[in-house]
Parts: structure tokens; C-alpha cells; sequence
């Protein structure tokens, strides 16, 4: 697979006490892809629906860093979920606006929705609570791998909505990542469908973002 031999995207754990994290290129450029995606401001329906901007949003890079790598998200989860928001940038009206959480909210949406639509594959991550975890990790992400091994927990693959939710730290409960979820859905007209050929082409077309 194109995934599996390209040195700037590397290739899936062997074993499932395996953790690899994501490349700091498509890290970067999932973080480009949602915040291009919307302009964000805060708009009165977004606050009549969830209030009060009641917590500080964590800077995206560093947030889409954690959510990764805690729930180990691998290459091709990570390039389904780019697909997902391809496909919502096309879906959205024009004109449209979101507040100060909406890249974070989108870059949740299309990870939880790649994560449950490749599980039970291949691709799917094999994590056991009941297994110690092998960290391949850059140097700087080890207080990622100490908070891992606090709460092994936090391993359990592929994602669901409550392990999403814990994995947010209070950011975002259950009952929000469920409409979320729905709101992508809908957006997106359930189409959730993506096949190789479709992962490989996004690849060329990227490849120059993804320094290949």
C-alpha cells in the first residue's frame, strides 16, 4: 500500500502494544484543513445551544496531538477523517460561520466517525487494556505516553463516543460529542463511505503537503 511504503507516512504497528505516532506533517495539515474549513465566530445560535463559552479552547495542534495519539489513531483513520472533511467543506452553505470551537468540534466529528467506520478492518487499531503499550514516540510527547500509562483506559480502540469524551478532559461531555457526531452526519449526508482508491488518490493530490 502507498500508506505502508512512504517515508513521511509510517507504517502501522505490528502488534497490538504497538503505539506510533502521527507524522507532525499530517498533524499539521489536519489542523490547516479545519481551521480553513469555516470562518470561526461566535454566532448567537452556537451560544443559545451550548451556552457560555464556559472553557478556554486548547490550542488545535497541541489538542489534535493528544486526542491522536491517546486514542491511537493511525495513518489511515487519520487520512479517512481528512476525506470526511473534504467532503463537509463541499456540503457547507455559503457563508457559513462557527464560534471559537468549531475546528475542534469538526476535527472530533470526522476522527470519531473514520475511527467506528474502520473498525473491525485491517486498518483498525488492535489496543488491549490488558497489554503494556510499546510508545514510539518523538522525544517531546513523552508527557503523552505518562498520561497513557496513568489511564490505560484510554487505549481501548477503535474510539466510541464516551472514550472521545473522557478523552476531551471536560472540553466536551458525552451528550455534546453525540451532536456532534449527528450534526457531521447530517452535513456530510451519511456519506461515509471511502475506499482505497479513494485514500490513494487524496495521497497524490496531497503530496506535496504531505512531503512526499
Amino acid at each position: 500500500m502507498l500508506l505502508q511504503n512512504s517515508p513521511s507516512l509510517p507504517p502501522q504497528p505490528s502488534t497490538p502494544t504497538e503505539i506510533l505516532a502521527l507524522p507532525s506533517v499530517l498533524i499539521d495539515f489536519m489542523a490547516m484543513t479545519v481551521c480553513d474549513l469555516i470562518p470561526s465566530r461566535k454566532c448567537k445560535s452556537q451560544q443559545n445551544t451550548f451556552g457560555q463559552d464556559r472553557h478556554p479552547m486548547p490550542e488545535l495542534v497541541h489538542f489534535i496531538q493528544k486526542i491522536t495519539f491517546s486514542a491511537g489513531v493511525n495513518c489511515r483513520t487519520a487520512l479517512v477523517a481528512l476525506i470526511y472533511l473534504d467532503r463537509a467543506k463541499a456540503a457547507l452553505p455559503k457563508g457559513a460561520a462557527g464560534g471559537h470551537d468549531t475546528p475542534h468540534r469538526m476535527f472530533l466529528a470526522s476522527m470519531l466517525l473514520a475511527s467506528k467506520y474502520l473498525r473491525g478492518t485491517r486498518w483498525s487499531p488492535p489496543f488491549s487494556p490488558h497489554q503494556p503499550l510499546l510508545p514510539t514516540v518523538p522525544s517531546s510527547w513523552q508527557h503523552y505516553y505518562s498520561y497513557l500509562s496513568s489511564n490505560p483506559s484510554y487505549c481501548l480502540g477503535p474510539l466510541t463516543n464516551a472514550q472521545l469524551s473522557n478523552l476531551c478532559s471536560g472540553l466536551f461531555s458525552l451528550e455534546q460529542v453525540n451532536t456532534i457526531e449527528r450534526a457531521f452526519l447530517k452535513l456530510i449526508d451519511y456519506r461515509c463511505w471511502v475506499d482505497d482508491l479513494e485514500v490513494k488518490e487524496f495521497v497524490l493530490k496531497h503530496r506535496v503537503d504531505f512531503s512526499l
